[in-house]
């Protein structure tokens, strides 16, 4: 066909709808032949003869693809066709056009975003009109994509809830399948629909086709759930718990292998049932006290019996289908949180499955045995071990590094029982070499959860030791880095003296620190396991003199581990509501609790680092401290860590990092050089700065105030030992206002002070207001200062950092302000201010380069408006002119920290009478000499 040729409808053919088509997809036809074509195709919509319009949606709908600027007037033109074809008789023809007209209008708006808006005019009437109508394989594709139409809810629920008495089976599964997804979507919840629904899928449960009978069982689990969560009392949605979960138990023996997959799926989504019928699942015989026991069916008179769940899941276990059986013990992991007892009688089930044919069904089961040992219920007899040993040397990877997963929290009852399991892990790790990072970090957990049977292992391998100790490739060997990272583990069991353990045990554990850091950096990083095993082996050659002093570590690392098991330190913001926390997705939630436990690690790695430092460990400490930089730097806001809560944590990491240094220089010593000495008085300094900036610099303050004032009064004690005489009644009076000021937040906080807190105030009032310190006894106070643990130290989810950005606008070295020698000038300040309280004071600060400075208060009323980000002008006069051709003045914005402990420190001259704590970078500002002519 040619382009010039006009297209007729009396000469339609195959061979001329094949020249259409090729015009269409010719990229070369012109925009005048295709408006022919489209205007020709319009045409033929309103044919009565069903094969035209079948042929005609199809090139139209291949014409929107290739020509997208036609893409809404195909759309207009097969919607008014629709329209036509609803209206007219009913016949099949008919009804067939409109559902391939459907396809089309949700095949168009699916490719072009800017019509997706138009598929809203296909209303419930229009769409419930042409599913009924329509023949059976052309309504069984408008009932499977109703989802892609907008239509109302309760247009699809009656339709479906219709379509579930239809004599083809097909249809039926469709319907329910549409019901249980508008269950899932929580669009429909109103009592008697739910009743009606699951009511109407039990009935189905009886059908005579294998997948209706799939489908009801899914729609009775949604259904029931729904159902069970809207009564009102704890008694009924118990019962009618027990009704749901027996209905399901009443066709577990299904001949259908899908049918009894969807049924023990439908366990777990239930979740729970009572403790009786529980333990009836996994017994065949009638139990004494499920008999006579019929929960009421609130949906009937009649009552469901308890005997109808017995040994369901024994049936499943013994299923000759591998999926039933995958499916039976998958539901295991929802059965076992709500139950007591359920939990002892699985395991020897579970412990049978190991031994099955198909790998993902031992693997389920290990899973089962995982979730049931995190729970704490899992207790491993004799009888067991041989299948759960032979599942540690198991040829599939995934069988095993379940294993070990169970490994690290079993707790086997006897000294034989634990070396046959340490026996085998060694045989496994022989085996697959590959196993070792994982191996390793699985011995060191079952180190300690063995700890009364550490003594004998660490007997064992450390003869062990000293025969390979003469040997290199002995020493090389897998045998001996694991039995080292079993002897590693005792101390921090609490269970067993480091003095116990041969120091070569720790010596050769440092050899091989890149490889233990490997296996065990889900617990701690390379700098922290190597600042414990130095210290663990200076103990042990110490033979245990030291022990009392070196253990703290050892308790800080074992209550921050068991802290991070299920407390977070990041408490949720004020202005979250209940709403808005019930509408965040499981990812996010995911992702906030990954974030919350990463945060526990660095406070954690934070408390462990300062112990360090005060044992004599500082370059291990700062080496620590600096982990925890980098680690808390790869965090963002997106982590559901706030920003201010993040910059909070650096200032902190900060602060203990120059403590350390402090306590490196000083070690308990007041007799000092005196180039360390100026070098302690400024890093004394800098630490009493950077508290000041805390406090100021951060709003929201809640549970963070007695860890930063803990801070202030160790600085004190700090300077009061380090200090002359002549120094030290200054620091009293900051000290005693500091103490009361803690004292009051504990008060209003209905919190208890610290042991720290008390003996310092306890010596404070020993001393009064004397100068004459006992030294020994702030020595005392001094020791027992301890870096906050988890437990004790909560960020607060509404925590802010105050923060300012100072501009001039249009200054610079090409653009400088003009002055006159003697006479003021005004400086045009650009300032924008970020959470800043409204009773803040705060000053504009001038400078010249011989130090000389001028304050400029900040009128208040610029920036007291509400808001969390303020912006505004700002003119600063300054009388500081020079009489020079050119000069450079700086500037900055700072906060005024009026502290009741900070003695006033400018009582003459103008500007802030406290110290000030600068909020942002200094600012150039060049001036320029007007030229005379």
């Amino acid at each position: 066909m040619e382009e010039g040729d006009s297209i007729s409808a009396e000469s339609l053919s195959l061979e001329t709808l094949a020249s259409i088509r090729s015009l269409i997809i010719n990229a070369d036809t012109s925009d005048s032949v295709i408006s022919s074509v489209f205007d020709f195709l319009t045409g033929l919509l309103s044919r009565g003869d069903s094969a035209i319009l079948h042929h005609a949606l199809k090139l139209l709908s291949d014409l929107a693809s290739r020509r997208k600027e036609l893409a809404p007037h195909i759309f207009e033109s097969v919607f008014s066709n629709l329209l036509r074809l609803q209206n007219v008789a009913a016949e099949a023809n008919h009804k067939r056009g409109a559902v391939e007209s459907l396809v089309v209008l949700a095949s168009l708006s699916e490719r072009n975003h800017g019509i997706a808006t138009e598929l809203s005019k296909i209303d419930g009437e229009v769409f419930a009109s042409i599913c009924l109508g329509a023949p059976i394989s052309y309504r069984l594709w408008v009932l499977r994509n109703a989802e892609r139409f907008n239509v109302p809810s309760s247009v699809l629920f009656t339709l479906y809830l219709g379509f579930t008495k239809d004599p083809y089976p097909y249809i039926r599964e469709v319907a329910l399948n549409g019901l249980t997804n508008i269950c899932k979507a929580g669009d429909f919840n109103h009592a008697h629909a739910v009743e009606g629904c699951y009511t109407r899928a039990v009935e189905l449960l009886g059908d005579a086709e294998d997948s209706v009978r799939s489908s009801a069982v899914r729609a009775v689990s949604v259904w029931g759930k729904v159902m069970i969560a809207s009564k009102d009392e704890e008694m009924n949605r118990r019962e009618c718990t027990d009704a749901v979960f027996l209905q399901l138990c009443s066709i577990v023996r299904d001949m259908s292998v899908d049918v009894r997959v969807e049924v023990f799926r439908a366990f777990g989504i239930i979740g729970t049932a009572s403790e009786i019928i529980i333990l009836q699942t996994l017994s065949k015989k009638v139990l004494g006290a499920g008999k006579g026991k019929k929960p009421q069916n609130h949906l009937s008179n009649v009552s469901a019996d308890v005997a109808a769940a017995a040994g369901v899941f024994i049936h499943g276990f013994e299923d000759e289908f591998y999926e039933v059986r995958e499916a039976a013990v998958d539901s295991f992991h929802s059965l076992s949180v709500n139950s007591i007892k359920f939990p002892d009688e699985a395991v020897y089930l579970l412990m049978d499955m190991l031994y099955d044919d198909y790998m993902v069904v031992r693997l389920k089961a290990l899973e089962a045995l995982h979730h049931i040992a995190d729970l704490g219920n899992l207790k491993i007899q004799e009888t067991y071990m041989p299948a759960f040993l032979d599942a540690i040397v198991d040829t599939s990877e995934n069988i095993r590094f379940e294993a070990r997963n169970i490994l690290k929290l079993a707790k086997l009852p006897d000294l034989k029982l634990v070396n046959k399991c340490v026996d085998d892990v060694l045989k496994s790790l022989e085996m697959y070499p590959q196993d070792e990072p994982d191996t390793l970090s699985a011995l060191f957990h079952f180190g300690q959860n063995h700890a009364n049977f550490l003594t004998s292992l660490v007997k064992r391998f450390s003869e062990k030791l000293g025969v390979a100790s003469g040997n290199k490739s002995e020493f090389n060997s897998l045998h001996i880095s694991a039995s080292l990272m079993l002897i590693i583990s005792a101390p921090l069991s609490n269970k067993l003296s480091i003095a116990s353990i041969p120091p070569m045990a720790f010596s050769y554990s440092l050899a091989m620190l890149g490889k233990f850091s490997c296996g065990l950096q889900d617990i701690m990083d390379q700098d922290m396991l190597l600042a414990y095993l130095t210290h663990c082996a200076f103990l042990s050659a110490s033979s245990g003199t030291e022990f009392n002093k070196g253990d703290i570590f050892c308790h800080a690392y074992r209550h921050g581990d068991a802290d991070l098991a299920g407390n977070a330190v990041l408490l949720p913001s004020k202005d979250t509501t209940n709403e808005s926390k019930y509408m965040a997705s499981e990812a996010e939630l995911e992702i906030r609790n990954q974030a919350l436990k990463f945060v526990n690690y660095i406070l954690l790695k934070i408390k462990a680092a300062w112990l360090i430092s005060q044992s004599g460990c500082s370059k291990e400490a700062l080496q620590a401290l600096r982990a925890c930089k980098q680690e808390l730097a790869t965090l963002t806001p997106d982590s559901s860590i706030s920003n201010g809560a993040l910059q909070f944590m650096c200032q902190y990491i900060h602060v203990i990092e120059l403590l350390a240094q402090v306590w490196s220089h000083l070690e308990y010593s007041r007799h000092i050089s005196t180039c360390i000495a100026v070098e302690l008085d400024m890093l004394m300094e800098e630490v009493e700065i950077k508290l000041m900036e805390i406090r100021c610099r951060f709003t929201g303050l809640a549970m963070e105030v007695s860890l930063v004032m803990e801070l202030v009064i160790f600085c004190c004690l700090l300077r009061l030992y380090r200090f002359e005489t002549c120094c030290r009644l200054s620091y009293i009076e900051k000290l005693t206002s500091t103490i009361s000021q803690l004292e009051l937040h504990h008060e209003q906080q209905c919190t208890n002070p610290s042991d720290f807190l008390t003996e310092t105030k306890k010596s404070l009032q020993e001393i009064g207001g004397s100068a004459n310190i006992n030294l020994c006894r702030l020595l005392h106070l001094i020791k027992i200062f301890s870096c906050f643990s988890p437990e004790q130290f909560t960020l607060s989810g509404n925590l802010q950092c105050v923060s300012v950005e100072l501009e001039v606008p249009g200054n610079g070295p090409y653009s400088p302000i003009s002055f006159l020698p003697g006479l003021p000038v005004a400086i045009q300040c650009e300032i924008t201010l970020l959470n800043v309280p409204r009773d803040t004071c705060l000053w504009l600060r001038i400078s010249r380069s011989d130090e000389t400075c001028q304050f400029v208060y900040v009128d208040p009323n610029l920036y007291n408006s509400d808001g969390r980000e303020k912006r505004f002008m700002f003119s600063a006069v300054t009388y500081m002119t020079l009489r020079a051709v050119m000069f450079t003045l700086r500037v900055s914005i700072g906060i005024e920290c009026m502290f009741e402990e900070d003695v006033c420190y400018r009582k003459r001259h103008p500007g802030p009478k406290h110290p000030v704590a600068y909020l942002c970078k200094e600012r150039e500002v060049h001036l320029n000499l007007v030229s005379r002519t």
